[in-house]
């Protein structure tokens, strides 16, 4: 190829090239770049025709201008419309910078702060002894984890029967206490302390229904167990509650104070509350005095919740002598006409010595007649009272008598129900009713006189026959 032909492919090439260049700059939108100093033009200075001679001759070179002293101000006047526009996306910039460090000082005293304190709340779990029969610790622990809460303390232990009595002391009068005590002290419990936003009520649903078979699928009850004398889990129903089973199952050196690293991720803001310096949860918990063993804790709070359970009685107890006394005050009122006590009228003239009549008069007459009259009347109606038959109020009453299992003795069953004798009960008939899967329950009719029987003493009695009876329920009741 001769020198002519290959300077010609070049050109076309730089040219080619030149316009795919200014095509791209159009298509992006950016501007195009500055020609260098020195350098032609493509398309108005290339000679596709020129010759070896021509190339030989020099161009002129081109000058180019000194730099001005001003040539720097424009990019100044770019930086300010930046800063310019900085300021109007960050009108709080320093405001909130201020408040993320002073939030960063109160985490370095206290690891376990938030910026929003209703992410602090607590609630108490406890995983009863099936659950820890059956492995399932660490899948339940896991679920609370995956849900966004953060645990606070945690005890693989053996609980005692007079811990566990005080712990559900409030069932103390159920039928099926000493079962509940007995089975929950057979293995040990895994007793926890979870925090996060509103961490009773979602721990609540987290479990499901108390028996299984009404608890939805998807909840820790609803997949796990299908028994409700074996339900795996307890958990607190109220913040009075929760705050009351921490303080009686941990000291408060045993819960921890830390800050995981997936709060910014599980809550959306943490706005700062500027009226406390420290963030605090929902609710306090209540702790004993420090220094005493658990042993000692533990009688404390027994002889607080039996003076409680007092306090209430003797309120009642109260309530109702002040009402007997307003109904007994109200009755001397009716029965000496509706004028006021005597002492009070007593004290009434003595107000006015010139409207004292010592000799008495006609009106006192009418007074004292009309008491006499008042008297022979509600005499004879307390006698026409006392003749007339008193009703006795009675009710009818249909138990569904739940057995354990297809293989439980009916007769034996209906025999020990009907043998619970009590003044003002009388059995009547009673049948077997099909349930499913070849179990059958009993149904018992009985009469109770409403003032000598409590009907739900009386299904607590035929549930302690604990080797027939499941369950004891009322299908029906009629005033008689």
């Amino acid at each position: 190829m001769s020198a002519l032909a290959m300077e010609s492919f070049w050109l076309n090439k730089s040219a080619c090239d030149d316009a795919e260049r200014a095509y791209y700059e159009k298509l992006s939108g950016c501007k195009p770049t500055e020609e260098k100093s020195g350098s032609s033009p493509a398309s108005d200075e290339v000679d596709l025709f020129a010759s070896d001679e021509e190339e030989a001759v020099e161009a002129p070179a081109r000058v180019k201008p000194a730099p001005k002293a001003k040539a720097a101000a424009p990019k100044k006047a770019e930086a300010a419309p930046k800063k310019v526009a900085e300021a109007a996306a960050w009108p709080n910039k320093a405001e909130c910078n201020d408040a993320e460090t002073k939030f960063q000082e109160e985490l370095s005293k206290n690891p376990g702060a938030f910026r929003n304190q209703a992410y602090g709340e607590r609630t108490f779990i406890m995983l009863k002894p099936d659950a820890v029969q059956r492995g399932l610790v660490g899948e339940i622990m896991e679920r609370f984890e995956a849900r966004g809460f953060k645990l606070v303390a945690c005890k693989f232990m053996a609980a005692s029967k007079e811990l566990l009595m005080t712990h559900y002391s409030d069932l103390s009068k159920k039928g099926f206490f000493p079962e509940l005590i007995r089975y929950m002290s057979s293995g040990p419990v895994v007793p926890m302390v979870w925090e996060g936003l509103h961490a009773v009520k979602q721990g609540r649903v987290m479990l499901g229904a108390t028996n299984p078979k009404d608890s939805d699928p998807g909840t820790i009850r609803g997949d796990l167990c299908i028994d409700v004398g074996r339900n795996v889990i307890h958990g607190s129903d109220s913040l009075e509650s929760a705050a009351k089973e921490i303080s009686l199952w941990f000291k408060p050196e045993e819960l921890s104070k830390w800050r995981s690293a997936q709060v910014e991720w599980c809550y959306e803001e943490e706005e700062i509350v500027k009226s406390q310096t420290e963030p605090k949860p929902s609710h306090t918990v209540d702790t004993l005095v420090t220094g005493l063993s658990s042993s000692e804790e533990m009688a404390l709070v027994k002889k607080l919740n039996a003076l409680e359970t007092e306090n209430k009685q003797l309120k009642k107890v109260t309530d109702d002598l002040k009402a007997l006394v307003l109904s007994l005050e109200a009755r001397v009122g009716s029965l000496e006409g509706g004028k006021p006590a005597p002492a009070k009228a007593a004290a009434a003239p003595a107000a006015d010595d010139d409207d004292v009549d010592l000799f008495g008069s006609e009106d006192e007459e009418e007074s004292e007649e009309k008491k006499r009259i008042t008297e022979e009347r509600l005499k004879a109606y307390h006698e026409k009272k006392s003749k007339k038959p008193q009703v006795i109020a009675k009710t009818s009453v249909l138990f569904d008598v739940k057995p354990w299992d297809d293989e439980t003795d009916h007769a034996k069953m209906l025999e020990a129900c009907k043998g619970i004798e009590m003044d003002g009960l009388v059995w009547g008939a009673s049948k077997l009713v099909a349930i499913g899967y070849g179990i059958k329950k009993l149904q018992i009719m009985c009469t109770v006189e409403d003032a000598k029987v409590s009907i739900e003493e009386l299904g607590e009695m035929m549930e302690a026959f604990e080797d027939y009876v499941q369950s004891v329920d009322v299908a029906a009741m009629n005033k008689i």
